[in-house]
């Protein structure tokens, strides 16, 4: 039974920070958007449409992990070390402060689904 409510507790905790990583990036495209305006966007570099797509996909996995934990999760593993990776290529300073701040939320959400689908004692 500890087993199961700790299971259900990490999917919650898994489901609310995936959420609120997604929030915020989401809110930052947006706000970008408003404020610089939309006409900007078509002369962006390919490093800016790389990170977009990135963060959107990630945004998508959370979605996809809200229904199957196990899937969504490995999925934003994956794409999470992608984007620490690119993160830190890009970044001409401060490598680690950008992967710290962009991919690791994501990568911590994706464990979280993980661990959530094996605390409930499901079969993988």
């Amino acid at each position: 039974m500890d087993d199961q409510k700790q299971g259900i507790s990490l999917k919650w905790l898994a489901r609310v920070s995936g959420m609120a990583v997604s929030s915020i990036w989401i809110f930052y495209f947006i706000r970008y958007i408003l404020a610089v305006g939309y006409k900007s966007l078509q002369t962006q570099t390919s490093v800016g449409i790389i990170l977009f797509l990135l963060i959107f996909t990630l945004s998508i996995g959370v979605g996809v992990a809200w229904r199957n934990p196990l899937s969504g999760g490995k999925f934003i593993v994956v794409l999470s070390i992608l984007l620490c990776i690119f993160n830190y290529f890009i970044a001409e300073t401060s490598r680690f402060i950008s992967v710290l701040f962009q991919g690791f939320p994501y990568f911590l959400v994706g464990v979280f689904f993980i661990q959530s689908h094996f605390a409930k004692g499901e079969n993988p």
